[in-house]
């Protein structure tokens, strides 16, 4: 067993459903039901097949288990795209009506919601390092 820390993958995903979800009741009070769902659609199709890789990616940790992180690595990212282009295929064929634009956005919205996560995640990690060898 590995004492490497794993990332706070569970909360980032989380908290990119968390606003998904607030944004679409927002677009269901002020735009109706069909961009709500268009936009709630589009951000699950981001949504679903990153939080699959990113639960696929990070269950194994240490140097010992690098073959199985790249394996993992590889097929997580294949299956994802997979899916991604499963949910716009299935999206584009049996959902009608559907606002092709708010649909864009809700996908947009929450890969913009994961980066910005991410982003932070580095920059609490990164801070966390330099307190920690301040320490020492």
């Amino acid at each position: 067993m590995s004492s490497i820390q794993a990332p706070p993958v569970t909360q980032a995903i989380a908290l990119q459903l968390a606003v998904l979800t607030v944004s679409s009741a927002m677009v269901l009070l002020f735009s109706g039901w069909m961009n709500a769902y268009s936009l709630l659609l589009g951000g699950l199709i981001s949504a679903l097949p990153n939080a699959w890789f990113t639960r696929r990616f990070f269950r194994h940790r240490g140097a010992s288990k690098t073959r199985q992180i790249m394996r993992d690595f590889y097929t997580g990212k294949f299956v994802s795209l997979v899916m991604t282009g499963a949910g716009f295929i299935l999206a584009f064929l049996y959902v009608e009506p559907l606002n092709t634009l708010v649909f864009f956005a809700g996908f947009i919205l929450t890969h913009i919601v994961g980066l910005l996560l991410l982003a932070r995640l580095q920059a609490t990690g990164t801070n966390q390092q330099t307190t920690r060898r301040s320490q020492n």
